[in-house]
């Protein structure tokens, strides 16, 4: 009970260090959340790397989800109306259900979610029990070339401080 009161207060004292996020925090955790978190890896076609490139991030946690959206219209301008999403759910899971959860929480119309995956993608295969995550994931997508560049060069920027 101790280590848990202890535990409680620690993170509560920490938390108020985050009084409130400036532009140049979300920047930052902007950034940060695609170099980490974002497609990165070039599209190549017939053995030749691609120019284009969406901006993509994936994820599932609704709070992480959240501050991205953030992110794309307060620093990178992005419209509403060019965010789209997938999501990829548990064959166990309600389509309908968890499309109505994202969109509620991302703002982001039922229109605008093109496709749902069912299955665990091939990356995640034994890494997670089924029921790890109750809202599935969701892919944030916006398709702009010169915003994906720009990030990526924010990366750079960033890399240099490493």
């Amino acid at each position: 009970k101790l280590a848990v009161q202890r535990r409680d207060k620690i993170r509560n004292e920490a938390k108020t260090e985050f009084k409130k996020m400036n532009s140049r925090d979300l920047f930052t955790a902007g950034v940060s959340l695609y170099w980490a978190e974002g497609y990165k890896r070039p599209i190549t076609r017939n053995g030749r790397e691609r120019t284009y490139h969406v901006v993509s991030l994936t994820n599932s946690d609704p709070q992480l989800i959240k501050l991205f959206l953030r992110f794309l219209k307060e620093v990178c301008g992005v419209p509403e109306e060019k965010i789209a999403a997938n999501l990829r759910i548990f064959e166990h899971q309600k389509e309908h259900d968890l499309l109505n959860y994202w969109s509620s929480l991302t703002k982001i119309p039922k229109h605008r979610f093109d496709k749902v995956y069912k299955g665990v993608s091939k990356s995640s295969l034994g890494k997670k029990p089924f029921n790890s995550l109750p809202h599935g994931t969701i892919q944030i997508r916006v398709g702009d070339t010169k915003l994906f560049h720009r990030i990526m060069g924010w990366i750079d920027g960033m890399k240099s401080f490493g």
